[in-house]
C-alpha cells in the first residue's frame, strides 16, 4: 500500500511540477546515455589499451575549449531568451533569436575547425605536450560544426520547455558513437590493433547522428507551427544586440573557466611523468584514471546534472516574481535530493569500487581509484546543483570566481604534490577543491534563500541506512561468488548493487516525496 501511495504521489508531482518532469526526462535519457558511454569506455579499453586511451583523453581539453567558444554561452543565452519571449507569447521573436544563435554557432565553429585542423601539430606539441596525437585532433575537429549547430537547436527546445529533444539527441549520439566504432572495427577497418585516432572517429559519427536527429526534430516542430513566418516584434538589430548582451558574458566566463580546467587536464599527464619517469606508465595511469575510474564516479551526476539544468530557469523565475516560499522549498528539496544521491554514491563506490574496476575493466588500479574517489561524491553533486541555484539568482560572476579558485586549488596540488606522491596528489586536490566549492556556494546561497536542513534527517540517518543496505548487499555479493560459480561476476555485481539501491531508496522514498 505504501509503495502504491508513493507511486501515486510521484505521478501527481510530475504532472504539476515542470522541474520534476524535465529532470525525469533528462535523467532517464541521461542514464541510458551514460550506460552506453560506459560500454564505450569498456570497449575502448579492450580495443586500444590503457596507453592509447590516455592519448584519446588528452585531446578533450581542446575540444572543451572549442565547445565553450562556439556553443556553451550561446546555448544558455538562447534558452533564457526563448523562454522569456515564449512566455510573453512572442514566438516569432524567439525564432529570430534561434536563427541568430544558429548562424553564429556555425560561423564560429568553422573558424575554430580551420584553426585546429591547420595547426594540429603545433597545438599537440606546444599545448598538449604530445606530438603523437595531432591526427586525433584533426579528426575530432570535424565534429565541431555539428556540435555547435546541435547546441543551438537544443537551446531553442529547452527554452520551449521541451527537454525530450535534448535527451534523445544525447542518447542517439552515444549509441552512434559505440555502434559506429563497432561496425568500423568489425566490418570496415578489420586489423589486429587499433589506436586512439580510430576511437576519435566514433565521436565524429556520434555528433553527425545527433545533429541529424535534432534538425529533423526542428523541422517537424516547424511543420506544426507558423510563427517562424510571422513578423518579429522587435528589429533584427535589437535581436542581435539582446542576444550578444546575454551570450558574451556567459561565453567569456565559460571560456576562461574551461581554459583553466583544460590547463589542469593538460598538466596532469605532464607532471605524472616527473613521478613515474616513463611516458608509457604516465599515459596508462592517466588513461585509467580519466577514462575508466572518474567517468564511473560521475555516473550518478546524470541525475544531479539533469536537476541543475531544470533548476536554473525555475530559480530565476521564482526569484524574479519574488515567490520566496516556492524558491525556499525548491532549493531545500533539491539540496536534500542531491545530498541523498551523494551519500548513496559514496557508500556504493566505497564498498563496491574495487570489484567494479575488476569486473568492468579487468583493471585493479581502476577499482582502487574508484574506492579513493568515493569520498568526492557528495561534494561533486552538491557543488553542481548549488552552482545552478546561484546562476538562477543572477550570481554567475560570483559562481565563476568560486570555480576559478577551486580549479586553482587543483592546479596547485597537481604542481606541488603529484611529483611527490603521484596520482594520489591529484585525488587529494580534487577532494579539497570540491569541499571548498560546496561550502562556499552553500554559504553564499544562504544569504539569498533561507532554508534549513537537519543533520540527523538529511545526513546521519541516510548514511546509516545506506551503510546497512550496502554492507548487506556486499556480503550477499561475496556469498553469491562462492555459490554461483557459473554465473558471470559482472551480473552478480550488478544484482548486488541493484539490491543495495532498491533497499536504500525504498527506505528513503517517503522523505523524497514529502
Amino acid at each position: 500500500m505504501n509503495i502504491k501511495d508513493n507511486m501515486q504521489r510521484m505521478r501527481q508531482l510530475t504532472r504539476r511540477n515542470l522541474v520534476v518532469k524535465g529532470t525525469l526526462i533528462l535523467t532517464i535519457t541521461g542514464l541510458a546515455t551514460r550506460i552506453i558511454g560506459f560500454y564505450n569506455r569498456i570497449f575502448l579499453s579492450h580495443l586500444i589499451g590503457a596507453k592509447e586511451l590516455g592519448i584519446y583523453q588528452l585531446i578533450f581539453p581542446l575540444y572543451m575549449v572549442a565547445f565553450s567558444f562556439t556553443t556553451f554561452g550561446n546555448e544558455l543565452a538562447l534558452t533564457k531568451l526563448v523562454s522569456e519571449y515564449t512566455k510573453r507569447g512572442d514566438r516569432a521573436t524567439a525564432w529570430k533569436f534561434f536563427q541568430t544563435c544558429f548562424i553564429l554557432n556555425l560561423c564560429l565553429s568553422l573558424f575554430v575547425v580551420t584553426i585546429i585542423y591547420q595547426k594540429a601539430d603545433f597545438l599537440c606539441t606546444h599545448i598538449l605536450n604530445a606530438s603523437g596525437c595531432s591526427t586525433c585532433l584533426q579528426i575530432l575537429s570535424l565534429g565541431i560544426p555539428f556540435m555547435a549547430m546541435k547546441g543551438a537547436i537544443h537551446g531553442y527546445f529547452l527554452g520551449q520547455e521541451r527537454s525530450g529533444v535534448h535527451g534523445t539527441s544525447d542518447f542517439l549520439e552515444q549509441t552512434a558513437k559505440v555502434g559506429g566504432l563497432y561496425l568500423l572495427a568489425t566490418f570496415v577497418c578489420v586489423r589486429n590493433s587499433y589506436d586512439a585516432a580510430f576511437a576519435v572517429w566514433g565521436i565524429v559519427i556520434g555528433e553527425i547522428v545527433a545533429f541529424t536527429y535534432s534538425i529533423c526534430a526542428l523541422f517537424h516542430h516547424l511543420k506544426k507551427t507558423a510563427y517562424s513566418k510571422t513578423c518579429c516584434s522587435i528589429h533584427l538589430r535589437q535581436v542581435i544586440r539582446l542576444f550578444f548582451k546575454d551570450s558574451v558574458p556567459l561565453t567569456s566566463n565559460r571560456l576562461a573557466l574551461t581554459t583553466l580546467q583544460s590547463l589542469e587536464a593538460i598538466l596532469v599527464p605532464s607532471v605524472l611523468l616527473q613521478y613515474y619517469h616513463s611516458s608509457t606508465t604516465s599515459l596508462e595511469i592517466y588513461g585509467i584514471f580519466t577514462g575508466m575510474a572518474f567517468p564511473f564516479i560521475m555516473f550518478p551526476s546524470t541525475i544531479t546534472n539533469s536537476l541543475s539544468t531544470m533548476l536554473l530557469p525555475a530559480v530565476s523565475s521564482a526569484h524574479s516574481t519574488l515567490n520566496d516560499d516556492y524558491l525556499s522549498k525548491l532549493c531545500k528539496k533539491s539540496f536534500q535530493f542531491c545530498l541523498l544521491i551523494g551519500i548513496f554514491s559514496f557508500v556504493t563506490f566505497f564498498l563496491f569500487g574495487p570489484s567494479i574496476g575488476i569486473c568492468f575493466f579487468a583493471n585493479k588500479k581502476a577499482g582502487i581509484y574508484l574506492y579513493q574517489l568515493s569520498f568526492l561524491c557528495p561534494f561533486i553533486y552538491l557543488a553542481t546543483t548549488l552552482a545552478s541555484m546561484l546562476n538562477g539568482l543572477g550570481l554567475s560572476a560570483y559562481n565563476l570566481l568560486l570555480t576559478v579558485i577551486a580549479t586553482g586549488i587543483r592546479i596547485g596540488f597537481i604542481i606541488f604534490t603529484i611529483p611527490s606522491i603521484g596520482i594520489y596528489g591529484y585525488i587529494l586536490g580534487l577532494f579539497i577543491s570540491y569541499l571548498f566549492l560546496t561550502f562556499a556556494c552553500y554559504l553564499r546561497l544562504q544569504r539569498y534563500v533561507t532554508f534549513t536542513c537537519s543533520f540527523l534527517e538529511d545526513i546521519f540517518y541516510p548514511t546509516v541506512v545506506f551503510i546497512i543496505t550496502g554492507v548487506v548487499s556486499y556480503l550477499f555479493y561475496r556469498q553469491m561468488l562462492n555459490h554461483f560459480i557459473g554465473i558471470p561476476q559482472m551480473i552478480l555485481l550488478l544484482l548486488a548493487i541493484g539490491t543495495h539501491t532498491l533497499l536504500g531508496f525504498i527506505c528513503k522514498a517517503r522523505q523524497l516525496l514529502r
